[in-house]
């Protein structure tokens, strides 16, 4: 009996072996469909602002430069001043000796001896023609011999006050001396500069730019300058009308804030607007593609993403301006990826900015801060 017990749990233990054996044959796993579609996102356009900005090399000037040249030939008695001094209007400079101021005493001396005797001699005829011994003529002669005596005698005179006046070189403006170009005893001319006075209370920065350049700016216009890492403000004051010859470009000056620490004839990197338009219609950059230099789009409609061709304007590194192919409500894929093509299927995710059912009319400005950006062709 007990080896019949053993025989009939063996064939039960057998059969259920076999039974699971043939579930497990005839059971079919389930089998899971990967989503092959690619994921996107969505955004609607933006309206903003597009500002470029482009970098030059300016020139500091002070607001006003005054060369000191002496109006009369002869030797630096005294100098009166040193380079980077701060001088009045009317300080003494410097102090000159000349000859010609001594043949012009002799001069003036020889006018007043003349002007004198005439005189002298116009007396003694008004006395004469008093008593009735000379003419009516004869007075009248000495009367204008006196009269000539004494104008040459006051043109010598003031041209001698005048060239005395000249022996003292004066500043004719209030600035800082920026060079000296004498020394005591050093012969001095009209056409050798004693020195060279600038007005440093408004420090200039002057800089050329090209025509597509200068057509966008105007007076009162801000620029920033740029000197050993520090920064200066400034506002543009002339802008020129006609195109320098040599250069080809247009000069600019600009006022410069709180510039007096900048050396005159030293170079700063001025910081320019190159080009700029507002409140257009905008899509990322980094959503647009080109085809043979042409820019174009993926929008999205109802699960397919459509290639639209755009007319784009002005861009710089984050957004660019669409002129055509679109509208405030067309929904941008604003995601790359390579399995985007015309007509295919696309799955939108739950972070498509597109979600909101508006977009951003706020106009923001987005600054270019890559100088080699340009306008899309």
């Amino acid at each position: 009996m007990k080896k019949a017990g053993k025989i009939i749990i063996g064939l039960v233990v057998v059969a259920i072996a076999a039974g699971g054996a043939y579930m497990k044959m005839n059971h079919k796993e389930e089998v899971v469909k990967e989503d092959v579609r690619p994921a996107i996102e969505v955004g609607l356009p933006e309206v903003k602002d597009i500002t470029l900005y482009t970098d030059v090399i300016g020139t500091i000037e002070p607001s006003e430069t005054v060369t000191v040249t002496p109006k009369m030939s002869g030797e630096a008695l005294e100098v009166l001043f040193e380079a980077g001094e701060y001088v009045q209007e009317g300080q003494i400079l410097c102090r000159i000796d000349s000859d010609a101021l001594t043949a012009l005493k002799i001069q003036v001396d020889s006018a007043q001896v003349s002007m004198n005797d005439a005189n002298t001699n116009l007396q003694r005829m008004q006395v004469l023609f008093a008593g009735g011994t000379i003419s009516q003529q004869q007075l009248e002669q000495a009367q204008s011999a006196a009269t000539a005596a004494r104008l040459q005698y006051e043109a010598a005179k003031n041209q001698y006050d005048l060239q005395v006046k000249y022996t003292t070189v004066t500043a004719p403006i209030s600035g800082v001396i920026e060079s000296r170009n004498i020394d005591p005893h050093d012969m001095l001319s009209p056409s050798v500069p004693v020195c060279v006075i600038s007005v440093k209370d408004q420090i200039m920065i002057n800089f050329s730019v090209p025509e597509r350049v200068m057509k966008n700016l105007q007076t009162g216009m801000e620029v920033t300058l740029d000197k050993y890492g520090t920064t200066y403000m400034g506002t543009i004051t002339e802008i020129a009308s006609a195109v320098n010859e040599g250069s080809g470009l247009y000069e600019i000056k600009a006022g410069v804030e709180n510039g007096s620490a900048l050396s005159t004839g030293s170079k700063a990197k001025v910081t320019i607007m190159k080009d700029q338009v507002k409140n257009v219609l905008t899509v990322p950059l980094r959503c647009v593609s080109y085809d043979d230099g042409n820019p174009y789009i993926y929008i999205y409609d109802n699960g397919i993403a459509k290639r639209v061709d755009i007319e784009s304007g002005l861009y710089d590194t984050e957004y660019m301006e669409v002129k055509s192919g679109i509208t405030n409500d067309s929904q941008v894929i604003v995601t790359w990826s390579n399995e985007l093509t015309d007509g295919v299927e696309v799955l939108k995710t739950d972070t498509s900015t597109a979600e909101s059912g508006a977009a951003e009319t706020g106009a923001s400005e987005s600054g270019a801060e890559n100088n080699e950006t340009a306008d899309a062709e």
